[in-house]
């Protein structure tokens, strides 16, 4: 059985989920993905959208554990 590999709109899709359970006020509406695959245990996105939110503690925090999850992506509108 083969297991597919996530997308950017599945990293999007986590991320809005954990921020409403959060009651922050932030919903993203794309990632950044990187256009070169990284070594393993680094992800190959980013989310630029929120680099001047002020909650930056939880949101890096949120951020780390969805790049545990979700290490390397592909791209999808």
């Amino acid at each position: 059985m083969s297991q597919s590999i996530p997308t950017s709109k599945d990293v999007v899709a986590y991320l809005n989920a954990r921020f409403e359970a959060l009651d922050l006020p932030y919903r993203i509406e794309h990632i950044a993905v990187l256009p070169y695959v990284s070594p393993m245990w680094l992800a190959n996105w980013e989310v630029p959208q929120l680099a001047d939110a002020p909650e930056r503690d939880i949101i890096e925090e949120e951020i780390r554990e969805a790049r545990f999850r979700f290490p390397q992506v592909l791209e999808e509108y």
